[in-house]
């Protein structure tokens, strides 16, 4: 059950109309939860190879297969993929928004501020790019990319520090800018967006899933020239 007070809402008025109205509201949230997407994207068949949508990798073949990510619905697709590759997973590391209590067995999850960059979302860039550096031809990385990973996953250009992140984030923020000029600013004075995270990970594979409530602003996946296949669970 997905909302909480389902029963008292059925509890009077038009309960039958009511129950109506509550079940496509369930079934609509269902539809688009991160989990539930991965859950039928991504699987090992019969023959043990792992399966992504239309891809297909011969697990004996993978020599290491990584999870990096950031975004407030981040945590669900890490968890999934976690319960689907299991041991397989070698490492991996997401950055949360701050709240976020649940945690996971392979994949570190780190909890930092949204919409103002912090400390942990800076430690939070610089494991994942650890990660990044690590993958090697034969491995495979999964990169979860949601809403807010610009905010949560951050890692300045040298000469930029934390405190200046800060400031330009809260200036575009109070100056009205639209996300898509702010991912632009973001995007110029980072060392983990604009297609970077993709050129540490190269020769690596590359497999973006990713839910997004705006295609044309987002960093993550633009202005690379890495082969990377990428997956849009869902767009809001």
């Amino acid at each position: 059950m997905i909302i909480k007070n389902k029963e008292k809402l059925l509890s009077y008025g038009n309960k039958k109309g009511r129950k109506v109205i509550l079940d496509l509201i369930e079934t609509a949230i269902k539809a688009v939860d991160s989990y539930e997407a991965v859950q039928k994207l991504v699987h090992i068949d019969s023959n043990r190879k792992l399966i992504v949508g239309n891809l297909s990798y011969d697990l004996s073949k993978i020599r290491n297969i990584f999870v990096v990510g950031a975004g407030k619905a981040t945590l669900p697709i890490a968890q999934a993929l976690e319960e689907i590759l299991g041991d397989r997973i070698k490492k991996g590391a997401i950055v949360v928004k701050r709240g976020e209590k649940r945690r996971l067995k392979r994949i570190h999850v780190r909890e930092a501020s949204h919409p103002i960059p912090d400390e942990a979302g800076l430690e939070g860039g610089k494991e994942i790019m650890a990660i990044a550096k690590e993958a090697k031809e034969g491995d495979l990385v999964f990169c979860a990319i949601t809403g807010g990973a610009s905010a949560l996953m951050i890692l300045p250009v040298q000469g930029i520090s934390l405190e200046e992140k800060q400031k330009v984030t809260d200036l575009l923020l109070k100056c009205g800018a639209t996300i898509d000029e702010i991912n632009t600013v973001r995007k110029h004075i980072s060392a983990i967006k604009g297609g970077r995270l993709a050129v540490q990970i190269h020769p690596a594979e590359i497999i973006n899933l990713i839910v997004i409530d705006e295609v044309a602003g987002l960093p993550w996946v633009q202005q690379s020239q890495i082969p990377r296949h990428s997956e849009m669970l869902y767009v809001l």
